[in-house]
C-alpha cells in the first residue's frame, strides 16, 4: 500500500484524477482514469512513464486519434454471454464501436510513426463479419433494415400495400358526401394499432363499423368501418409476423455477438487503454509536464516544480532531499508557502509513481517511495480549526508504526498545538527517529529550536522560504540551506501595531534569541548580495561567450570562404579545360566527316593542327591554376615556433619572400632555403611556417593531375599483339586515364584476327562501371577491328 485514502485527500489527489479525466474522450477512458492510484512498483511506474511520453510524442507532432463512437458496451457483451437478446439500439452501439475499433487499427498503422503504436494497432483484433453483419441490419438507433432477411422484406411490403388499400377506402369515405356529415373531422386516425375514423356520437349508427375508443366528452367515436375490417385484421396479423422476423434476426445478430465476445472484450480493453494513455499526454502537456528521471538510490530532485493544481501564477519550486540530507527543516513566515511545498512534493511524487508527468524541468529525479505520509493541516482553510494538538500527534503514532526506510514523511507545522518548548521538543525526538529509521523527511515549524537541531544533527538540513524585508511580502522561493525567520515583529508593524508595543516585545526575547536572529539577518543579506553578483556574473559571462561565438563564426566563415574561392577558380578552370578538350574532339570527329575525301596524310596533318591548338588552351589554363594557387599562399595566415621539415613553404618576414626548405636545420639553427633560383642559409627563428600549405598542395594535385592527363592521353589505344591479361591491364589504365581528362569517346583497337581479343575487350568493357556504352567502328574507322566505348560523364 503507497498511500491511504487520508493522505491522498489531504494531497488532494482526486482534483488530479478530475483533471485528468477531463482529457478522456470515451467512457472507457474516463473509467481507467477514475482508478488510476500510485504504485511502488518500479517496472509499472517506468511502463507508464514511458507511454505517456509516447502519448506526448505523438499528440506533438499533431495526430488526433479518431476515437468518436466509442462506448461501454460490456454490459450488452455480458447480457449476450448469458444467452439474452438485446435491443435495436445495443446493436447500434456495438456497430459505432467496432466501426470506432477499425478507424483507430487503421490511424495506428498508418501514422503511429513509432513501434509502441505500430505495435498497440497491429494487437487489435477486428470482427469483418459480424461488422459487415450489423451494418447490413442495423442502420440506425431504432431501425432494422428492410434487407436484414428477405421474409423481413417481403411482410414490410405486404404490411405497406395493407395500409395503402385501407388509407385508399378511408380516404373514399371521407370525400364522400354521405359519409362526411356523420364525421367530427375529415382524417383518418389510429386507436389501437386500428385505423378509425373520428364519428359524431348522434351518428354512430349511420356508419357501420366497429367501435374502438371514444373521445373524453362522449362526444366523438372512434369507429373502424366495416369494409377495412378485414383488411385491419390482415394488418396486424402481418405486423405480428413482422415482430417475430425482427425477433429472429435479433436473436442470431446476439448469437454472433456472443460467439466473438471475449474479442470484444479485449477490443474494448485496449481502446480504453489508447484513451487513458492519450489523456495522461494531453494532462501533460496542458501542465507543460515532463518526465522525471527514475533514481535508483533514493534521491528527490525537483527543479522548477509547481503544483499543478495552482494554476499559471504558481512560483515554481527547487527541492532535493536524500544526497547528502535525508531530513529537511523548514522555517519561515505564516503564507510564506511552507504548506505549498509540502504538497507539491507529496503531489509529484504521487502523479510520478502513477505514471504521470510531472510539472518540473526534465533534469528533476525521483525515487521509488514505498509509501507517503502526510500529516497536513493547511492554514489557510477553515479546517484548520479543527486541527488540535491531539489530533496531529494521533497522525505522528500511526506514521511512526508504519514508516520504513524507503518511506516519505511530510510533517506540517510539527510539534504546534502545545507548550512552544515541549512541542519543540517533541518535534526534535520525532525528526531523530525518522533519521534513524532512514525515512526521507521534510517538516515545516516556527520553533527556533528545531532550527538548531537541524545545524547540529547530521543527516538533517535547514530551509527557508524567501522573504522581501522591504515590501514584507514572500516570495514564495526556497532556500536550502538556511533557515527563515518568522518576521513577526515586521508584519505586525506593517498590520498597524504601534511602534512601542513591537519594541517592548523585543526587550522580551532572550539575548540568545536576538543574536540568532541577527544572526539570520546577517547570512540573508549576504546571501542576497551573493545572489545578485551571481547574477550579474553570469550576464556577463554569457555576454562574452555570445560575443567569442560570433568572432569565431566570423573568422570560420572567412576561412571557408576564402578555401571555396580557391577550390571554385581551380574546379573552374578544369571544366574550361574539359570543355576546350570535347570542343576539340567534336571539331576532329566533324573534320573527319567533311573530308572523307581527302588523303590520310591530309587528314591527320589537319588533326594534328587541331591538337596543338588544345596544347595552347592547356597551357594558358595551367597559368590560370598557378595564379590562383600563387594567390592564395600570399594570403596565407603564418604560423610561429612550428617545426621545419624538407619541401615545407616557409615566410621569410625580412625579405617579405616565400621559399622551400631544402635541407634539415643543423644544430645552430641554421637552414639552407631555396627562393626561385637562389639558396640561401638562414637562422630558423627568421622563418614562419606557412598554415595549411600541406593541405593546399595536395588539394591542387588532383587538378594538376587532371590537366596533364588532358594534355597527354590519346584518344586511340591500341591492343594489337597483346595477350588477353596484358590487354586488360593496359585497357583498365587507359579507361581510368580518359576519365581523369574528361575524355567521353574512345577508340579502342583490337584487330580483326581470331576474334578473342575483341571478346574480351568487350567483356571487360561490359563489366567497367565508367563505361556508358560500346560498339563496332563503322566501316571507315575500322569495322570489326576496332571498338568505339563512350565513358561516363
Amino acid at each position: 500500500m503507497l498511500t491511504t485514502i487520508k493522505t491522498r485527500d489531504k494531497l488532494e489527489w482526486d482534483k488530479i484524477i478530475k483533471k485528468l479525466s477531463s482529457h478522456a474522450s470515451t467512457s472507457l477512458g474516463k473509467g481507467l482514469c477514475q482508478e488510476l492510484l500510485p504504485s511502488n512498483d518500479a517496472d509499472f511506474i517506468k511502463s507508464s512513464q514511458a507511454e505517456t511520453s509516447e502519448a506526448v510524442g505523438l499528440l506533438c507532432r499533431g495526430a488526433n486519434v479518431p476515437l468518436s463512437g466509442i462506448s461501454d458496451i460490456r454490459h450488452f457483451i455480458s447480457h449476450c454471454k448469458r444467452g439474452g437478446m438485446l435491443s435495436i439500439d445495443a446493436f447500434y452501439r456495438i456497430r459505432l464501436c467496432l466501426e470506432g475499433g477499425r478507424r483507430v487499427r487503421t490511424f495506428l498503422l498508418t501514422e503511429g510513426t513509432t513501434s509502441f503504436f505500430l505495435e498497440m494497432g497491429a494487437d487489435m483484433t477486428l470482427f469483418p463479419a459480424l461488422l459487415s453483419e450489423l451494418q447490413r441490419c442495423v442502420l440506425g438507433p431504432e431501425e432494422l433494415s428492410d434487407k436484414a432477411s428477405p421474409d423481413l422484406l417481403r411482410l414490410r411490403r405486404e404490411i405497406m400495400s395493407l395500409e395503402n388499400k385501407i388509407r385508399e377506402h378511408m380516404d373514399a369515405m371521407i370525400r364522400s358526401s354521405t359519409v362526411q356529415k356523420y364525421l367530427q373531422e375529415p382524417l383518418i386516425t389510429m386507436r389501437g394499432d386500428r385505423y378509425v375514423l373520428p364519428v359524431k356520437q348522434e351518428f354512430r349508427q349511420h356508419v357501420p363499423g366497429v367501435v374502438h375508443d371514444q373521445s373524453s366528452s362522449g362526444a366523438t367515436v372512434f369507429i373502424e368501418p366495416l369494409t377495412t375490417f378485414e383488411l385491419g385484421n390482415r394488418l396486424r396479423e402481418t405486423q405480428s409476423q413482422e415482430e417475430k422476423e425482427v425477433e429472429r434476426i435479433l436473436t442470431n445478430l446476439s448469437s454472433q455477438v456472443a460467439n466473438n465476445a471475449d474479442g470484444i472484450e479485449n477490443l474494448l480493453n485496449q481502446l480504453a487503454h489508447l484513451d487513458f494513455i492519450l489523456a495522461k499526454g494531453k494532462f501533460a502537456l496542458d501542465l507543460k509536464a515532463s518526465a522525471p528521471r527514475l533514481n535508483e538510490n533514493g534521491h528527490l530532485k525537483l527543479y522548477q516544480a509547481r503544483h499543478p493544481l495552482l494554476g499559471k501564477g504558481v512560483v515554481p519550486v527547487t527541492v532535493w532531499l536524500g544526497r547528502s540530507f535525508k531530513t529537511l527543516v523548514v522555517t519561515g513566515p505564516n503564507t510564506g508557502g511552507k504548506t505549498v511545498l509540502l504538497k507539491t512534493v507529496g503531489l509529484l511524487v504521487l502523479m510520478h509513481q502513477a505514471g504521470l508527468h510531472i510539472p518540473a524541468q526534465e533534469d528533476s529525479e525521483l525515487p521509488v517511495y514505498q509509501q507517503v505520509f502526510c500529516d497536513i493541516g493547511d492554514e489557510q482553510s477553515i479546517e484548520q480549526n479543527l486541527s488540535t494538538f491531539s489530533a496531529h500527534m494521533t497522525n505522528i503514532v500511526a506514521i511512526l508504526q508504519e514508516c520504513t526506510p524507503h518511506s516519505l514523511v511530510l510533517l506540517d507545522e510539527l510539534g504546534a498545538g502545545t507548550d512552544p518548548s515541549e512541542g519543540a521538543a517533541l518535534g526534535m525526538a520525532v525528526l531523530q527517529y525518522l533519521g534513524q529509521i532512514g525515512a526521507a523527511t521534510i517538516a515545516t515549524t516556527h520553533y527556533s529550536e528545531l532550527k538548531v537541531f537541524a545545524y547540529s544533527q547530521p543527516g538533517v538540513e535547514n530551509a527557508s522560504v524567501d522573504f522581501n524585508p522591504v515590501t514584507l511580502q514572500p516570495t514564495y522561493r526556497l532556500i536550502i540551506g538556511l533557515p527563515g525567520r518568522s518576521n513577526a515583529f515586521e508584519i505586525a508593524a506593517r498590520l498597524g501595531l504601534p511602534e512601542e508595543i513591537v519594541e517592548k516585545a523585543r526587550s522580551f526575547l532572550s539575548h540568545t534569541d536576538v543574536r540568532t536572529d541577527d544572526l539570520v539577518r546577517s547570512l540573508e543579506e549576504k546571501r542576497q548580495r551573493l545572489e545578485q553578483l551571481t547574477k550579474e556574473a553570469e550576464a556577463a559571462k554569457r555576454e562574452a561567450d555570445k560575443f567569442r561565438h560570433e568572432w569565431k563564426k566570423r573568422k570560420e566563415a572567412l576561412i571557408s570562404k576564402e578555401v571555396d574561392m580557391v577550390l571554385r577558380a581551380k574546379e573552374d578552370a578544369t571544366r574550361t579545360l574539359n570543355y576546350a578538350r570535347r570542343e576539340t574532339e567534336r571539331i576532329i570527329k566533324e573534320l573527319r566527316n567533311q573530308t572523307s575525301r581527302l588523303l590520310e596524310k591530309d587528314r591527320t596533318l589537319l588533326a594534328e593542327t587541331t591538337r596543338s591548338d588544345l596544347a595552347k588552351v592547356n597551357e594558358l589554363v595551367d597559368e590560370t591554376l598557378q595564379e590562383h594557387e600563387d594567390t592564395s599562399l600570399v594570403h596565407e595566415e603564418v604560423v610561429a615556433g612550428k617545426p621545419l621539415k624538407l619541401g615545407q613553404t616557409v615566410f621569410i618576414p625580412h625579405l617579405k619572400v616565400k621559399g622551400t626548405i631544402i635541407d634539415h636545420p643543423d644544430s645552430e639553427g641554421n637552414v639552407r632555403v631555396q627562393v626561385g633560383i637562389l639558396k640561401m642559409t638562414l637562422q630558423t627563428k627568421e622563418l614562419q611556417v606557412v598554415s595549411n600549405s600541406e593541405s593546399r598542395e595536395r588539394k591542387s594535385s588532383m587538378g594538376v593531375l587532371a590537366s596533364s592527363k588532358a594534355q597527354t592521353i590519346s584518344q586511340e589505344l591500341d591492343l594489337r599483339g597483346l595477350t588477353v591479361g596484358d590487354a586488360e591491364y593496359s585497357l583498365g589504365k587507359y579507361l581510368d586515364d580518359a576519365r581523369l581528362a574528361g575524355l567521353e569517346r574512345v577508340r579502342l583497337i583490337h584487330g580483326k584476327g581470331t576474334g578473342a581479343l575483341r571478346q574480351a575487350v568487350h567483356d571487360y568493357l561490359r563489366n567497367h562501371p565508367q563505361i556508358k556504352s560500346f560498339s563496332l567502328a563503322g566501316y571507315r574507322e575500322g569495322g570489326t577491328g576496332v571498338t568505339i566505348a563512350f565513358l561516363k560523364k
